[in-house]
């Protein structure tokens, strides 16, 4: 009775020694199916070619035009613009290019689990040494870590487009980096981490419905952060729906009130006007009310893994 009791604890201990190096392997597992696919590599390079070009295209967002008067008497029609990679231009295009990497992350993350069900391999993986919790940990974070690889693409495109426009464009500015970093850290981190957890937990719970999930997800996003934000129509939103909007297409239009223009009667040239500006599309992004509830709803979706891994079957026949 005592040696089979010790023989018994004595291969749990090995069973807990092993954990980490079996979490290691699924995640080494992912990594090697990401790196032989092609298609992800592609769909990687044409999300970095289409997010240069959208930055490109959206690189001047508002144009801003005035009548100021000179020497005392008459008008002269000034004009000028926001630079899309300063702070004030950001709010303009980061909720529109945010949405194209939503709508990619899904086919990243969320198939992690899935993907062993559908192809029937499932059973015969849960059938080794490997704890549940490094299966489906190991599944998640290795298609987290690809995600926010997008991410970093994402704002690569926009330090890189905005330092080629600076070195090629009269009077566009450089790229705040502090400001750039602020906002890729609030809107497309925590937006990468929510989606990408979001997607692979409901996936994981309902792997029958794991397309569903995908559309679901695609289309709330696109609703949240374009159509509603059109609705509005320039209405001021709530400000709990500014602090609290996860495609921060209605915190964009919260903060930007902020970078407002309002001329002062001493600017009479054009070189003053767009210096003007250029003071006030580059302040420092107001962090107070919306920071802190866009890390938290990314951190609410790490515990909705956490769910997904603990309500996670070995053996169960989904598919049938």
């Amino acid at each position: 009775m005592s040696i089979t009791a010790l023989a018994s604890t004595s291969q749990q201990n090995r069973s807990i020694d092993k954990s980490p190096r079996l979490f290691l392997s699924v995640m080494t597992w992912e990594f090697r199916r990401f790196r032989a696919s092609r298609l992800f590599w592609f769909q990687a390079l044409g999300l970095f070619g289409f997010l240069l070009l959208m930055t490109w295209a959206l690189h001047a967002p508002e144009q801003i035009g005035a009548g100021v008067a000179v020497g005392g008497g008459g008008g002269e029609p000034l004009s000028g613009f926001v630079a899309g990679t300063s702070a004030g231009g950001l709010l303009h295009i980061l909720p529109i290019v945010l949405v194209v990497l939503a709508l990619l992350l899904p086919f990243v993350t969320a198939d992690g689990v899935t993907r062993d069900l559908n192809r029937r391999t499932h059973e015969l993986l849960m059938t080794t040494a490997l704890p549940t919790w490094a299966y489906v940990w190991g599944r998640y974070l290795a298609g987290l870590v690809m995600s926010l690889g997008l991410a970093l693409l994402l704002l690569a495109s926009i330090l890189g487009m905005g330092w080629l426009l600076h070195l090629t464009t009269t009077d566009y500015p450089a790229p705040e980096i502090g400001a750039v970093l602020l906002l890729w850290v609030g809107m497309v981190l925590s937006a990468t981490i929510l989606v990408s957890s979001f997607g692979f937990a409901l996936s994981t719970l309902l792997p029958r419905l794991s397309t569903l999930v995908k559309v679901v997800i695609m289309v709330a996003w696109i609703v949240g952060g374009l159509v509603i934000p059109l609705g509005l129509g320039g209405t001021t939103p709530p400000a709990w729906y500014v602090n609290w909007d996860p495609t921060s297409g209605i915190t964009a239009l919260g903060l930007l009130p902020v970078y407002a223009i309002h001329l002062g009667p001493t600017i009479t040239s054009e070189a003053q006007f767009q210096q003007f500006i250029l003071s006030v599309e580059n302040k420092m992004p107001d962090l107070a009310g919306w920071f802190a509830p866009h890390l938290l709803l990314a951190g609410v979706s790490l515990v909705l893994v956490l769910v997904a891994a603990l309500a996670f079957k070995r053996s169960r026949d989904v598919l049938n």
